[in-house]
């Protein structure tokens, strides 16, 4: 585990923070807008480029989580983004703007809230 947690921080010159994963909801953000409007206005390839943009994404963002040794913050993440990846999916195949809009609402929370909240707040 130690490997693992090496291997992150040297990723980001340090420990990964919420400042960065802050960055990373804003990305998805972008793309799940993107992908809402190209919905829209029928663009089918943009809309398949954004949701396989913010899928990448996702995945580069579960990859850096630490879910070992306990860490809630880790765990509470990742099952927030496998609601995410479903909400993509669903986006995708059903060209559903109101997947997308709960896709914007919930990485807003995250956003907003979750820079607030301390792991060890969670763990209380």
């Amino acid at each position: 585990m130690d490997m693992i947690n090496e291997y992150r921080a040297s990723m980001f010159d340090g420990k990964a923070d919420i400042g960065w994963l802050r960055q990373g909801w804003r990305g998805l953000r972008l793309y799940g807008r993107r992908a809402r409007t190209a919905i829209e206005a029928g663009d089918m390839a943009t809309k398949a480029i954004m949701v396989a943009r913010a899928d990448e994404l996702l995945n580069l963002m579960s990859g850096i989580l630490d879910t070992g040794g306990g860490s809630k913050l880790g765990e509470a993440l990742m099952t927030i983004y496998s609601a995410l990846r479903f909400t993509l999916l669903q986006a995708n195949t059903e060209n559903c703007v109101s997947a997308l809009d709960d896709f914007e609402a919930a990485l807003a929370i995250l956003d907003r809230d979750m820079a607030t909240i301390s792991e060890g707040a969670l763990v209380a």
